[in-house]
């Protein structure tokens, strides 16, 4: 069940020995430490795996990297949810309150781990290019895997600070040279961005195989992928067209909401990408997100922990769900507390006043966790944000048609809530606005908002609807301070 973790294990130490991640001093920096040869080693497919799930292990976002990009960068600062409490809460406030600078701890890891997978995926390919005796095909399939790694780190790149230097590293490269690559290029054009990933992914929609293990490189996360990064390009005919190429493979809905989530749920043929997750000391990838979630003195095992730094669903967002709606049960709005018989409400108090207080119960905790560490794996990407996705396509190309709401109804008959008709969606810019909050209800806790409200274009209005003063500019955030002293022509984001 978690083949993925189970290679990352043995050969993460391994690649460790040979490859130093992405530092502040060192952009780039490779340095040996092993006593062997890597030359001599990478010459066969063994040594080339372990690079490669090296480059896979940079890549996944668990634990608290998504803690920091799904919840601190993508949904506190949009109408989902919010955090308060525990030694967290000064460092969030600035997210919550469109406060923030360029001196962000989360902001520089977020750039360093994904130019860490970059790195590691440029290696493997400078390796591969370099094997002899084996086999094209094989060749071209560890090429194409490295290529979906590095595309998909320029792509969480673009999607917090809009293009970034494209590291190209030319074979035979001195570890001098590179140094002096990863400081001195600068930030590349728009142009640049789309051109490099599209090549990138297309290669590896060209070469790769279908695959159930939707935790490694393959044909249907390749397209799902790139229909993403078309969408956020608002591409909309290119992104229709990749989203109708993974609608053809062996995916399906799963049947039920409630459970999909769960560490019993994951082996679904609705994760597309996915980041495993599993319990124990000796596992890099973990989901700790529902001791977060947990509202004080709430009941958990003794093996699970509670922590002070609490993230609420704001009410407001909680009661657009119909009653009925399946994914309305993910959440808890009231309970009662240990050694106490009254109920605690957490959507509204005896008066009405909306409380802010709602918790997303959405991964479902797992029995086996110990204290923060948890074993739900996380969708990066599934099939319902893929039918929602060419639901959005259809109607920026031509407005609302009947294809349109099939596809969403698809989505809805699994909420088991009323299906649309399309006599109900006139004009263009009222199914937007309709799918928009469908894709917020169907993938809140995933890490979507702040993307869906900016491509868009109402990020900066959500949050003056808010009485919260955004300023136009801040559809970005800003370098890293780090990274732009480290890089003299890495300019600074406007309006920071």
């Amino acid at each position: 069940m978690k083949n993925n973790i189970h290679k990352i294990l043995k050969f993460t130490s391994l690649t460790t020995l040979l490859f130093v991640s992405t530092s502040c001093k060192d952009f780039l920096k490779e340095e040996v430490f092993s006593q062997y040869d890597p030359s001599q080693f990478l010459q066969d497919k063994s040594g080339v795996d372990a690079l490669l799930t090296g480059a896979y292990s940079a890549m996944v976002v668990t634990g608290y990297d998504m803690r920091d990009n799904y919840f601190i960068l993508s949904e506190f600062t949009t109408d989902i949810a919010l955090e308060s409490g525990g030694g967290l809460e000064r460092s969030v406030i600035p997210y919550m309150q469109f406060n923030w600078d360029a001196n962000s701890d989360f902001l520089n890891g977020q750039y360093n781990k994904f130019y860490s997978a970059i790195a590691r995926a440029n290696s493997v390919l400078v390796v591969a290019n370099t094997l002899r005796g084996i086999n094209p095909t094989t060749v071209a399939q560890i090429n194409a895997e490295a290529k979906f790694i590095r595309a998909f780190g320029y792509i969480m790149l673009h999607n917090v600070f809009g293009p970034t230097p494209i590291i190209d590293i030319p074979p035979g490269a001195s570890l001098d040279e590179i140094e002096r690559i990863g400081k001195q290029t600068p930030k590349a054009t728009e142009e640049k961005y789309r051109a490099y990933v599209e090549e990138d992914l297309l290669f590896a929609t060209k070469t790769l195989k279908p695959d159930a293990l939707s935790s490694r490189a393959n044909l249907g996360n390749s397209w799902a992928l790139l229909t993403k990064f078309y969408l956020s390009n608002r591409d909309w005919q290119k992104a229709s067209n990749a989203a109708s190429e993974v609608l053809k493979l062996d995916y399906e809905l799963y049947s039920d909401y409630t459970k999909l989530f769960s560490v019993d749920g994951e082996n679904n043929k609705e994760y597309i990408l996915r980041f495993e997750c599993a319990v124990g000391a000796s596992s890099p990838q973990v989901n700790v997100y529902m001791p977060h979630a947990f509202p004080p003195s709430y009941p958990i095992l003794s093996t699970w922990s509670n922590f002070g730094a609490q993230f609420r669903t704001f009410t407001s967002f909680y009661e657009k769900f119909d009653l009925i709606d399946t994914r309305r049960k993910l959440f808890i709005d009231e309970y009662v507390q240990i050694g106490q018989t009254a109920v605690t409400k957490l959507a509204r108090d005896a008066a009405g006043k909306a409380l802010d207080n709602v918790r997303s119960f959405k991964y479902t905790p797992d029995a086996t966790g110990i204290a923060d560490r948890f074993g739900n794996d996380i969708p990066y990407i599934r099939l319902a944000d893929i039918i929602l996705s060419k639901a959005e396509c259809l109607n920026e190309l031509n407005g609302p048609s009947q294809e349109a709401i099939d596809l969403i109804n698809r989505v809805r008959a699994r909420a088991k809530i009323t299906l649309l008709k399309l006599v109900d969606y006139s004009t263009k810019e009222k199914l937007r606005d309709f799918i928009l909050e469908e894709r917020n209800k169907e993938l809140y806790s995933e890490g979507k908002r702040r993307e869906d409200l900016v491509r868009q274009n109402k990020f900066i209005q959500q949050a003056l609807d808010r009485k919260i003063n955004a300023k136009p500019y801040q559809i970005l955030y800003p370098f890293p301070q780090t990274q732009l002293d480290n890089n003299p022509n890495l300019k600074q984001n406007e309006g920071y």
